[in-house]
C-alpha cells in the first residue's frame, strides 16, 4: 500500500507496492487470484490483457466479478489484450474500461496506451502492441509516432529523475511459450537500449523471468546479450533489462519448452509441464529497489522472488545493447 512520508503538503510515496499478470479469464482459479489480489496490500493492479475470455457474457458481469473481490473503488488499471481489441472476439476493452475505469491519473488512452507517475518514484507505462484499438493500430516501429510517444514517456521520466521505469504489455518477444515474437524487433530494441528498469507481460500461459539483457535476438541466444545471470535473484539497477512474463492469473497454461533456443535468456520458468501454479507477481518499490514476489493463488508450488537494486555510487551503464533481427 502506499506509504507517505511525513511532511506537509502533497503526500509523497515512499513505497508503492502494486501487483500485475495477464490472461484472467473466470473459473475458479481466477476467482483464487482475485481473492489473494484483495488481501496483497496492492496500491494497484496491472491487468496485463485477456481479460473475460468470454465466460461470464457481458463485459459489465466480468466487471462485477472483479469487483465483488477487490472493491468498487480498487486500481484494477487495464490494457487491451487480443481478445478485447479492435475484433472483440470475447468483448471490447471499452466496455472493460467503462466499468473498470482508470483511478491512477492516467495520461493518454486509457486501455491502450497511457501512463501515469506515483510521486516522484515510478513511471508505469502501458502500451498494445501489435494490436487495433479503436481503430489505431498500435505498432511500435522506429520513425513513427508510436515509437515516439513511448520513448518521450522514458526520456521524460529519466529527466525528471524518477528512479524506476515500468512498461506493461500484454503480447511478448522472447519466450519460452507457444508465441512468437509479436511485439517486433524495434520495440523490444528501444526498451533494451533505453534500460527500462521492467517489462512486465502476459499472453503466454505461463511464468517466465529473464536474465538481466543489454540485447536479445529472436530464435537464438547470445551469452554476451547477458549482463547478469538472476542465478541469485538480485540485479543491479540500470545494467541491463529484466523481462517477466506473468499469464498465469487464471486461464489454461501453455507448456514451457526447454529445448527453445532462446532458454538463455531466462532465468526461472512455471508453465503446464512445469509446476503449473496460478498467480500474479507483487511489486514492492522504494527509491532504492524492486522487489518482487510470484504469488501463488492455486495448483502448484511454483514461486519465485526477486530484486533490482541500485548500485551505492556507480552511474547507469550506457545502453549498447541492440536486439539482432
Amino acid at each position: 500500500m502506499l506509504a507517505s512520508t511525513a511532511t506537509r503538503g502533497p503526500a509523497q510515496p515512499a513505497t508503492v507496492t502494486f501487483a500485475a499478470a495477464g490472461d484472467h479469464a473466470a473459473g475458479a482459479a481466477t476467482t483464487a487470484s482475485l481473492r489473494a489480489l484483495a488481501t496483497a496490500g496492492a496500491a494497484f493492479y496491472l491487468a496485463l490483457g485477456d481479460l473475460s475470455y468470454g465466460s461470464t457474457g457481458s463485459e459489465q458481469s466480468w466487471c462485477d466479478l472483479v469487483k465483488s473481490h477487490v472493491g468498487s473503488s480498487f486500481a484494477f488499471e487495464l490494457v487491451s489484450g487480443n481478445h478485447e481489441d479492435d475484433a472483440r472476439p470475447n468483448g471490447f476493452i471499452d466496455n472493460f474500461a467503462a466499468c473498470l475505469p482508470d483511478r491512477m491519473n492516467a495520461h493518454g488512452r486509457y486501455g491502450a496506451e497511457y501512463y501515469f507517475d506515483v510521486g516522484p518514484l515510478l513511471r508505469v507505462i502501458v502500451i498494445a502492441p501489435n494490436l487495433r484499438v479503436g481503430g489505431v493500430s498500435y505498432e511500435y516501429v522506429q520513425g513513427n509516432s508510436r515509437y515516439a510517444w513511448l520513448a518521450q514517456r522514458i526520456d521524460e521520466a529519466r529527466a525528471a529523475a524518477i528512479p524506476w521505469v515500468i512498461v506493461g504489455m500484454h503480447k511478448v518477444c522472447i519466450t519460452l511459450g507457444e508465441k512468437s515474437c509479436e511485439i517486433g524487433a524495434d520495440l523490444m530494441n528501444l526498451l533494451i537500449s533505453k534500460r527500462v528498469d521492467l517489462v512486465l507481460q502476459g499472453h503466454d500461459h505461463t511464468y517466465q523471468r529473464s536474465k538481466q539483457l543489454t540485447c536479445a535476438s529472436r530464435g537464438s541466444f547470445i551469452s554476451a546479450c547477458v549482463v547478469d545471470d538472476g542465478s541469485d535473484a538480485t540485479y543491479t539497477k540500470g545494467a541491463g533489462t529484466v523481462f517477466v512474463v506473468a499469464g498465469a492469473f487464471g486461464n489454461t497454461f501453455y507448456p514451457i519448452d526447454t529445448l527453445d533456443p532462446e532458454v538463455g535468456y531466462f532465468a526461472r520458468w512455471m508453465g503446464s509441464n512445469a509446476n503449473p501454479t496460478y498467480g500474479f507477481v507483487k511489486y514492492t518499490v522504494t527509491p532504492t529497489q524492486i522487489s518482487a514476489q510470484y504469488v501463488r493463488t492455486s495448483g502448484g508450488t511454483f514461486t519465485d522472488s526477486f530484486g533490482i537494486v541500485a548500485p551505492t555510487n556507480s552511474p547507469p551503464a550506457t545502453p549498447t545493447g541492440l536486439m539482432v533481427r
